[in-house]
């Protein structure tokens, strides 16, 4: 050591405490490589202050690490179901179903728990029992200080007390863990109604789509079922269903669709998301509707019926609802989208039967004529998609195939005399007849380090629509 030092002309300072012995040599390297080398293999470190170079054992000292996350930990749950018994209450099989054998009842169910600082704690414990395990086997170590940590959630510190190699190994973790963290993905979504023409009733010709310049197209539909691939456990999840495009631009599919009827956009959502976190996004109207419970008892002993009426109030979201989790790979620049959207539409309202029933009861028993008020409970048409994606940054994918049959009835007369019965169906006319409405769903996932700054747009929405005299700063 003292002969590399005179070589290269910096001063030497070599700790009292110091008796390793190690064999090395080494051929037209740096100097600083070789210092290293030799610190790795001696359990020692090394420091260069003032043009003077301090060799010392690696004992363990106190280092502090600025981690900025939110306190909190959060928990989502996502579930899909569909039952076809109709003796299931909620999804869930009673005991007749299960005795006559006839029930049907599928479901999904997603669950995501991130709790930050609870794993950060669990990785540090690993990553110090590694080091302490490891200086416990050693022989002739002077050392029994056992490497620690400390964390303050709310200030976003953490103190490791550790040897410098342990030092080294916490800061590339917390490094790439910062990284991966603080990632977060700007998610644009177009929800839109295609009409269909009549020459397009069966749905969108995505093949023909598929041909555009700017578009690809991704339709697996028979292969697995012709070369029976399904058979090959490493084919389980290729080629097994896709199902729409992808592409750069929005106005390129957009135009696209205009082709095969007229388009109607229900919603634009757009989010910025963090890495492996979920957001929900809601834009809907709460339709209200009234839960009856009714509830008689007829006293013997006075010959007296006691009647209980009362109602809860229900709700459904009428709208959008959509929950989306990404997962982000920053090297790659690849997002893998957990997605589900839930569209909703009131259909229409038909009456509670059970109003009617407490109605005839009430009359009977009391001879009053009690006045009815209508209970209507919503009939509710829901479209939702639950799937997982895998997009390239920027890159927008289109989903669709949800369609549905509407039914329409038009009716014109001159006012006045359309009315009249004898000449009515001369001066008046009736058409109907059925459309077909398919959904589709365009997602663009658009990898951001920092937050996303404002367009155009949304320039234009806060100076123009907003009346507040602070300015925007884009």
């Amino acid at each position: 050591m003292s002969e590399l030092s005179r070589q290269v002309k910096i001063d030497l300072q070599l700790d009292k405490d110091i008796q390793s012995q190690v064999v090395f040599q080494a051929t037209d390297r740096p100097f600083i490589e070789i210092i290293e080398d030799l610190c790795e293999l001696t359990d020692l470190r090394f420091r260069i202050k003032n043009k003077a170079l301090r060799i010392e054992r690696d004992t363990p000292y106190s280092e502090n690490y600025n981690i900025q996350f939110l306190n909190l930990s959060r928990n989502s749950q996502n579930k899909i179901s569909v039952a076809t018994d109709v003796f299931t209450k909620n999804g869930i099989s009673n005991q007749t179903a299960s005795h006559n054998d006839n029930g049907s009842n599928s479901s999904v169910s997603v669950e995501t728990k991130n709790d930050f600082w609870s794993e950060l704690e669990t990785n540090l414990k690993v990553l110090l029992a590694q080091d302490n395990e490891k200086q416990s086997k050693q022989k002739g170590s002077k050392s029994k200080e056992s490497s620690t940590y400390s964390v303050h959630k709310q200030g976003g510190l953490i103190t490791i007390y550790a040897p410098e190699k342990t030092h080294k190994r916490i800061k590339d973790y917390l490094a790439r863990l910062k990284r991966a963290s603080s990632s977060q993905v700007l998610i644009e979504a177009k929800i839109i109604e295609v009409t269909l023409k009549e020459e397009y009733r069966s749905g969108i010709d995505w093949r023909k789509m598929g041909k555009r310049g700017d578009l690809q197209m991704n339709s697996l539909f028979g292969a697995t079922a012709q070369k029976s691939k399904f058979l090959d456990p490493s084919d389980a999840q290729q080629g097994m269903f896709s199902f729409g495009a992808t592409g750069t631009t929005f106005s390129a599919i957009l135009n696209a669709l205009q082709e095969f009827g007229h388009s109607r956009t229900l919603s634009s959502p757009r989010l910025t998301v963090m890495n492996n976190q979920t957001a929900i996004l809601k834009v809907a109207q709460n339709q209200v509707y009234f839960r009856m419970n009714y509830d008689k008892q007829f006293s013997t002993t006075v010959n007296l019926n006691n009647v209980s009426v009362s109602s809860d109030i229900q709700t459904v979201p009428i709208g959008l609802v959509m929950s989306v989790q990404p997962s982000i790979d920053p090297d790659t620049g690849e997002v893998i989208l957990f997605l589900r959207p839930s569209i909703s539409r009131l259909n229409k309202s038909i009456p509670d039967p059970a109003v009617d029933i407490a109605y005839s009861s009430s009359t009977t028993t009391s001879g009053d004529n009690i006045p009815r008020t209508p209970s209507m409970i919503p009939v509710v048409e829901v479209r939702e998609i639950d799937s997982v994606l895998r997009l390239q940054n920027g890159e927008i994918g289109v989903m669709g195939g949800l369609m549905e049959v509407r039914s329409y009835q038009d009716s014109s007369k001159i006012p006045g005399l359309g009315d009249l019965h004898f000449v009515k169906e001369l001066l008046s006319s009736t058409a109907d007849g059925d459309t077909i409405v398919e959904l589709v769903i365009i997602l663009k996932a658009t990898i951001t380090d920092n937050a996303p700054a404002p367009d155009a747009a949304d320039v234009r929405l806060t100076t123009d629509y907003v009346a507040d005299s602070r300015k925007w700063d884009a």
